[in-house]
């Protein structure tokens, strides 16, 4: 049913929730013809090239220019189609040249490469699969750099993985000095004979990482300003579970995990349980290789389980769901040893084979009976696991056999390709593949740019839109339109503390406008809201616009990109964060109060529980919030005669919009979660919110032109403060006043400020990220070197086929 054959997409997870509207906001860049130093649409503006770099930095993507904007979802949905072939074809060329060989038997297990669990799990992961298909070519080229001495192979496929996505090259380059390891003990490198594979190992392992360093460079600066820029190194050791567990993860039909639990997608076929066994049981393959993988193998078996090592394989942090995302190289290693005992099955004794067979069907017997995770392991997963051990172990009989030969093992070889097919597609079918709704996905879009176009025609001035309902955190770049909502890795972590701190929606992967309030959507100049209903709140919304099914509103309350806070007024720059108030409605009162404002902004209420549920009466007619306090409440249920809602994910510790309430309306609120909801009821004060946004729209910058890297304006500062713009403070930015470069304040320890004082004053800024200059001088020095190199031993190999001739 995937589109065009009907109505649904491959999209799934991060694939719905980023990289769709990412690839929308460069495809949107490169044919606009816009900077891809900096994106407004992207949250409240963003180092582009750092989220190019951790999202969208396959040389696919470019692509991306040919496709009319409406097949986008196709593009990406079909893309992870043909990079999954290419898995396949490049681990067949690594067998191929491994091994010396083009017999069919190397086909079946390129199948169980591109069809593994661990592709099962992660195939919507776009931006991970270009490091899958190169790995295979990575590894043929370290091979042929030790054992020959070439090295371009090696080199250029490294760079190019890197650049792909550093993210999965770390765990890549991390397994290549392993494995360089493991080459060194397997050809017996020692003094002399190991110091020339030594060198160019390291040699060409930097340069690799030095070509690309125009995108590693920037991409360092920005991480820092997340939240995953914190080194904490665990402090004991600790497993998650035995290795007995993880190897029953290698039965056909177990359950992916793609969740916070840590357990590893290690399928690869069936045949691997048989043919582990018969790899060890062959002496004619040399005892170093056999104990080198095998010692390999068991180290990242239990780098999974490893609390200490799976901090160190994923670039010394602990990944956010989506566990054990190296599974691929154990995979890979399993496999080529399992095609090397396929290929010299010859050699084999039948009573090796049999006792191969005994031994995988009575771990599957094992696995059934101790296996701990009953959901993961339904009954059907054995039965068909036991049953295809079963086929596989008559097909390895028969072609080990001394009768079978010449076009009847060629049939073996083809019917194994087609049995060990038919039992990946079985297990893909049953463990991935989900899909969502194309249209749903889409509905409204078009309203949503028609309604953005038309407000910019009438409006020029910098201002940001948001939703009252929304489709992703990230619908700004979907659409593209300027926004304060954003989910990304690379998300600025101060402004996360910020919407944390103000009870807006936020963790260390998102920061979201969910639980704002008129004050915290003016700080954040959000002049305009899409809804689907004609009825917003007429006090705090005014409706100007309608496209289809969507509504713009102009909010009533708002401020421009800056405004002044005046010096008599306190410091609100470390004040807003370094409030204790673990109420963001009592933050915001404080702030307030700090504004000049001699009452409440938000006026509490009155609650009744009844151990089951709270009422509030109304007493007064106004917008009433709400703030849970009691954390193990994730889910709340609004009843009134106004309308019913019910409000998820409280975790994140976001302002409840309850709505507008009239006077004697009563509003119930309860919770599965908990009765105890330490619940905090407030009514805007409308008048104080009127006299906070008038004091603050006194002295205001004017906008003289801003793009997606520069903003100037002119200000006349009647009383001297602080010049706060909807700006978050970032390296990057040259901030000149008055023709001088000045640094920047920080605003609520996230957003650019500037101490003006009376007078006429120019501003002008300029972004640049961080390091780019540096990466690009880098990058070019490598490459040069690189070239420099690749020059010479052209030359010196002319040299040796001419002395060769003569």
């Amino acid at each position: 049913g995937v589109y065009p054959f009907g109505d649904e997409s491959f999209m799934h997870s991060d694939m719905y929730h980023q990289y769709v509207p990412f690839l929308a906001e460069m495809q949107r860049r490169l044919k606009e013809h816009e900077s891809l130093l900096y994106s407004w649409n992207v949250g409240c503006g963003s180092n582009f090239p750092a989220l190019y770099a951790y999202y969208m930095a396959s040389p696919f993507n470019w692509l991306v220019m040919l496709v009319p904007e409406k097949y986008l979802i196709e593009f990406m949905s079909y893309l992870v189609i043909f990079k999954i072939g290419l898995c396949g074809f490049t681990f067949s060329r690594y067998l191929a040249g491994h091994f010396n060989t083009k017999s069919p038997v190397i086909i079946p297990f390129a199948v169980l490469y591109a069809l593994s669990g661990y592709l099962a799990a992660y195939n919507w992961n776009v931006m991970w699969l270009d490091c899958l298909f190169l790995f295979p070519l990575i590894v043929l080229g370290l091979e042929a750099m030790v054992k020959e001495g070439r090295f371009r192979l090696y080199c250029t496929g490294l760079a190019l993985c890197i650049l792909s996505n550093y993210y999965i090259s770390i765990m890549i380059c991390l397994f290549l000095v392993l494995y360089f390891l493991y080459l060194v003990f397997t050809e017996k490198l020692s003094g002399k004979r190991l110091f020339v594979p030594a060198g160019r190992f390291c040699l060409y392992y930097l340069l690799a990482g030095g070509m690309t360093a125009v995108l590693l460079i920037p991409e360092l600066a920005a991480l820092h300003l997340t939240e995953f820029s914190e080194f904490r190194f665990p402090d004991s050791l600790s497993f998650y579970f035995s290795v007995f567990d993880m190897l029953a993860r290698h039965c056909v039909n177990v359950a992916v995990e793609t969740g916070l639990d840590h357990w590893p997608n290690l399928y690869c076929g069936a045949v691997i349980l048989m043919l582990v066994p018969l790899y060890l049981s062959n002496s004619r393959i040399p005892l170093r290789e056999r104990a080198g993988r095998m010692a390999l193998a068991a180290f990242l078996l239990i780098s999974f389980s490893s609390n200490v090592l799976n901090f160190i394989w994923h670039g010394l942090n602990y990944p956010d769901s989506l566990p054990c995302r190296q599974s691929f190289l154990y995979i890979f290693l399993l496999l080529v040893l399992g095609a090397e005992a396929c290929l010299r099955i010859r050699e084999c004794s039948p009573r090796a084979l049999g006792i191969s067979f005994c031994l995988s069907l009575g771990a599957v017997v094992l696995f059934e009976k101790l296996a701990a995770n009953q959901e993961a392991f339904p009954t059907e997963s054995f039965l068909l696991t036991a049953l295809f051990l079963c086929v596989y172990a008559i097909m390895l009989f028969q072609m080990q056999r001394p009768q079978t030969a010449g076009k009847n093992l060629r049939i073996l070889s083809f019917l194994l390709i087609f049995v060990i097919s038919a039992e990946a597609a079985v297990n893909m079918a049953n463990t991935s593949c989900s899909v969502t709704s194309r249209s749903r996905y889409l509905e409204n879009l078009d309203n949503y740019t028609a309604l953005a176009k038309r407000t910019w025609e009438r409006d020029d001035s910098f201002y940001r839109f948001e939703k009252f309902t929304r489709t992703t955190k990230n619908d700004g770049t979907l659409a593209g339109y300027p926004t304060a909502s954003l989910f990304s890795s690379t998300s600025n972590g101060r402004v996360q503390e910020f919407y944390d701190k103000m009870g807006m929606s936020s963790s260390k992967v998102f920061y979201c406008f969910e639980g704002a309030t008129p004050l915290t959507g003016a700080l954040l100049n959000v002049k305009y809201m899409f809804s689907q209903s004609p009825q917003e709140d007429p006090d705090l919304y005014t409706l100007i616009d309608q496209e289809g099914e969507i509504y713009l509103y102009e909010c009533n309350y708002a401020l421009p990109l800056g405004f002044i806070f005046p010096d008599t007024h306190g410091d609100m720059s470390g004040y807003v964060l370094g409030s204790e108030a673990s109420n963001p409605l009592e933050t915001q009162n404080r702030m307030a109060y700090t504004l000049g404002l001699g009452e409440d902004l938000f006026e509490g209420t009155a609650v009744e529980t009844d151990g089951t549920a709270t009422r509030i009466t109304v007493k007064e007619s106004g917008h009433y919030y709400a703030f849970v306090g009691n954390s193990s409440v994730d889910t709340l249920e609004m009843e009134s005669e106004a309308g019913s809602r019910t409000y998820t994910k409280l975790k994140y510790h976001y302002i409840c919009d309850l709505g507008r309430h009239e006077a004697g309306d009563v509003i119930t609120l309860r919770s599965e979660d908990s009765s105890s909801l330490e619940l905090s009821v407030c009514r805007l004060n409308a008048d104080g919110l009127e006299r906070v946004l008038s004091a603050l729209n006194e002295q205001t910058l004017t906008l003289d032109s801003y793009d997606s890297t520069h903003v100037s304006g002119h200000i006349q500062v009647e009383k001297a403060g602080d010049l706060v713009l909807g700006i978050p403070w970032e390296p990057g930015w040259t901030i000149l006043v008055d023709g001088q470069e000045v640094e920047a304040g920080l605003f609520g320890d996230a957003f650019i400020s500037l101490s003006l004082e009376e007078g006429e004053h120019t501003l002008s800024m300029y972004y640049v990220p961080q390091g780019l200059y540096a990466g690009m001088a880098v990058s070019l020095l490598c490459l040069a070197a690189f070239l420099l190199i690749l020059f010479f031993d052209r030359k010196k190999a002319s040299v040796r086929k001419a002395v060769n001739r003569s």
